[in-house]
């Protein structure tokens, strides 16, 4: 990796560490593509990191707001992709995760969220893991995901509603 003018004294392993997880909380554990979301995330944020002014915001919002950006556009791509393309039926694949019985009643319910949260679709999902996950500020969600702060409350409740909605039915 070519080293670049980086002015946030995190070496490269750090910065791309701080990417994974970044990318991980967005994207969800589970997604199917969290590898390639976060090597694009990776590569977005090697080469722009020059122009991050700690001054407009804090390094870990910056490093959400690439993530955010990178999530939606390989969300965008991928769902026209699939319209382009015949092969895919409509149907998304199974979970291919099974629960088994000996698995305690905690994990249960943290594989149900997992479902619901894989449900939401990618804003609602975004806002949900930031405000009530991450517990970050109303203000740092809106400068992440590029909206108002009246947009992320509202995208909150509504996600909540869904995810209510979704755990309740069983996701």
């Amino acid at each position: 990796m070519k080293a670049t003018s980086n002015p946030t004294g995190l070496s490269d392993r750090q910065l791309y560490e701080a990417v994974h997880g970044r990318m991980r909380a967005l994207a969800g554990p589970a997604a199917n593509d969290l590898d390639e979301l976060i090597q694009m995330a990776a590569m977005q944020t090697f080469s722009s990191i020059h122009r991050y002014d700690a001054s407009s915001c804090s390094l870990t919002t910056w490093i959400y707001a690439v993530c955010y950006r990178v999530l939606l556009s390989q969300r965008r791509w991928y769902r026209r992709w699939r319209v382009r393309f015949s092969y895919w039926d409509g149907e998304d694949p199974p979970n291919d995760q099974p629960t088994p019985t000996e698995l305690l009643e905690a994990r249960d319910r943290s594989r149900a969220l997992h479902r619901a949260l894989a449900r939401l679709s990618d804003k609602y999902r975004a806002v949900i893991v930031l405000h009530d996950l991450e517990e970050r500020s109303v203000a740092e969600i809106a400068q992440i995901v590029g909206a108002g702060e009246l947009t992320v409350r509202s995208r909150v409740r509504d996600a909540r509603t869904q995810l209510a909605t979704l755990l309740r039915e069983g996701a």
